[in-house]
């Protein structure tokens, strides 16, 4: 498996690490969010090789919640280099499959652990299979030796422009790799064996999350029982909770706490004019300032109060 231990930066590979603050200053190309769901040991790294009509990333990330995407006259192909079959998009299980983006495509994509992946943004060309492709996301399960060749084809890409960056900056050269990653993923798509329409259950599973999402940022202050959540948006407490655990992998109750807590550290993050740990604390419905410390260092690795601290030095 590729890893960022083989990676160096050069004129044709930029490499660069993130904390789980600045991540989404990569994810804005494609219109989509983090969330993290803890602050993780390791380093949020990303690779990336620009090509005339196409760029290849390799990610490494963390445990979070993804939201998105909006890929305007774009699409991204999602590659896994890695064996994590733990995650989810809209509540379907993601496994080893690519993952395919286009267009505008309401997502939410449950991450507990961090992955490392390969991702191919581009302008789809106007031949199939890609005309065929309308907005949203599509899960391929490809033939295995068409996995096995994306993935070593993304591998030599960018061990070649960390290594042999004079040969990737060559025109030609860009023109034979890109050609390569194009007909692979076209095979790709070709040899998918479908597994059938999305279960419109989980389609029904995002609508009432969205829901209660929504009924949540209404008043942070509140916290709504389970009961109350399932009576306003309609649907029995068991349904609520099978759609939360389905989509975001918690509890109704974990997925406010974790909404709350992401929402405070946004705040305590803005420039002059913010509030003290306490105020903010309240206004998103922590009432108890040591069960709020303990749950915001458990998430961050750090307390609300450093948080502040530090983003103040840095206003400076």
């Amino acid at each position: 498996m590729l890893s960022f231990q083989g990676l160096r930066p050069s004129s044709a590979l930029e490499l660069q690490s993130y904390d789980v603050d600045h991540f989404d200053e990569s994810e804005r190309y494609a219109g989509a969010s983090s969330m993290p769901l803890s602050a993780g040991t390791t380093a949020i790294m990303r690779a990336r090789l620009s090509l005339p009509t196409l760029t290849l990333s390799l990610v490494k990330t963390f445990p979070r919640i993804i939201r998105g995407y909006q890929l305007t006259n774009a699409a991204a192909v999602v590659v896994p280099m890695d064996h994590v079959t733990s995650s989810r998009i809209n509540g379907q299980p993601i496994a080893s499959s690519i993952v395919v983006l286009t267009g505008a495509s309401d997502c939410l994509v449950y991450e507990p652990v961090g992955r490392l992946i390969g991702v191919v943004y581009f302008t789809p060309p106007a031949r199939e299979p890609w005309a065929q492709l309308g907005d949203g996301y599509r899960l391929l399960n490809p033939a295995p030796d068409v996995l096995v060749s994306l993935r070593r084809l993304i591998s030599v890409t960018l061990e070649t422009a960390a290594n042999d960056p004079d040969f990737l900056n060559a025109p030609t050269s860009q023109t034979v790799v890109e050609q390569s990653l194009l007909s692979t993923m076209e095979a790709a798509i070709r040899t998918n064996v479908s597994s059938g329409p999305v279960p419109s259950v989980t389609d029904g599973y995002r609508r009432i999350v969205a829901d209660v999402e929504r009924l949540i940022r209404r008043d942070l202050t509140i916290w709504h029982k389970t009961t109350e959540l399932a009576e306003q948006v309609g649907v029995s407490v068991r349904t609520l909770q099978s759609a939360t655990l389905a989509i975001c992998g918690m509890s109704p109750h974990r997925y406010s706490r974790v909404l709350r807590l992401w929402s405070v550290r946004r705040q305590l993050q803005l420039g002059p004019g913010r509030r003290s740990v306490k105020s903010c604390a309240i206004a998103h419905g922590f009432w108890h300032l040591s069960e709020f410390a303990a749950s915001y260092r458990a998430a961050f690795g750090e307390l609300p109060s450093e948080t502040l601290q530090r983003s103040m030095r840095e206003t400076i």
